[in-house]
């Protein structure tokens, strides 16, 4: 429980759902960003689950990727490897080029710019 009372999982939730307002368009950033940012360092996983529990809708929390796996470099462009999710208008790929996301397909993952994500120095620093 929180000092006032609510659950830990609705205080996450909510400071989850401040980063997700603070991401602009064309903007990605991990599930591990967002829990260091928001003081909870080994994180990751709760931030997905208060991602998947928050009724965050897609386009907002699309942008947040499981950031981790990473190709390229040696004179190659650096790209996160992301899974890709459904089909259609519900799918990762739809809700992250309604957000201007670039990203490129191979196969069936993703792969974004690692220019693009926000680490969590850059997220606590919007957050101020």
């Amino acid at each position: 429980m929180t000092n006032d009372g609510r659950p830990v999982i609705d205080d996450l939730r909510d400071r989850v759902g401040e980063v997700l307002r603070l991401l602009d368009d064309g903007e990605v950033t991990g599930y591990g960003e967002i829990a260091r940012a928001v003081g909870v360092p080994r994180g990751a996983r709760a931030v997905a689950r208060a991602l998947a529990t928050g009724d965050f809708g897609w386009d907002l929390a699309a942008p947040v990727i499981p950031v981790g796996t990473v190709r390229g470099g040696r004179g190659r462009p650096r790209h996160f490897i992301v899974p890709e999710m459904g089909e259609g208008e519900n799918s990762r790929s739809a809700g992250l080029a309604r957000r201007a996301v670039s990203f490129t397909r191979d196969g069936d993952t993703l792969l974004i710019p690692t220019s693009q994500c926000l680490d969590a120095a850059e997220i606590i620093e919007r957050l101020a």
